[in-house]
């Protein structure tokens, strides 16, 4: 069954588990109350994260401390109900721009860039295959199904690295 808690779901945790367990620093902006990764943010301050920061200033904080990860994880909320129930639960208001999951995915993954290491694998999970791309010059390596059953969507997880004759080729 689909889970708030993606990687508590077995094939997913274990995806997950087999890449941080080649990484010696990684990075989870949306990490609720997972402490898999070296530096975890969620926005809610009633997680276990270490930080509860919005996941773009958190990534932007992290690189001004000069932080690299080889590992990043890009599991925001998925849908605009998602996003809207995670603001409104931590009392924040919540509008038409707030809730454009592109834009919010968007404004992560630009700022992903500047903490991943040159050879850097991001993990991305949601109900697409979008992910980092070329623009920021990733090459998708691995994408697993995870089949939830019934009427509910399958989680989709993209592995990709980056690639240095790619950076900043699209940008």
């Amino acid at each position: 069954m689909p889970s708030g808690d993606t990687f508590s779901v077995p094939p997913i945790g274990d995806f997950v588990r087999r890449y941080l367990a080649a990484a010696k620093v990684s990075i989870d902006p949306f990490a609720r109350n997972k402490a898999w990764a070296t530096h975890t943010n969620d926005l809610n301050p009633e997680t276990t994260a270490q930080h509860h920061m919005d996941a773009e200033k958190f990534l932007l904080h992290l690189a001004a401390q000069g932080v690299k990860a080889d590992l990043i994880i890009f599991d925001p909320p998925y849908s605009p109900r998602q996003i809207s129930e995670c603001y409104k639960a931590v009392g924040l208001e919540v509008g038409m721009k707030e809730t454009q999951s592109a834009l919010l995915y968007q404004r992560v993954r630009d700022a992903i860039v500047p903490v991943a290491t040159e050879d850097a694998i991001v993990l991305s999970f949601g109900w697409n295959t979008v992910g980092m791309g070329k623009r920021h010059g990733f090459e998708q390596i691995e994408i697993m199904l995870c089949c939830h059953g019934a009427a509910h969507n399958d989680t989709i997880c993209l592995a990709e690295r980056r690639l240095p004759e790619l950076q900043g080729a699209l940008l």
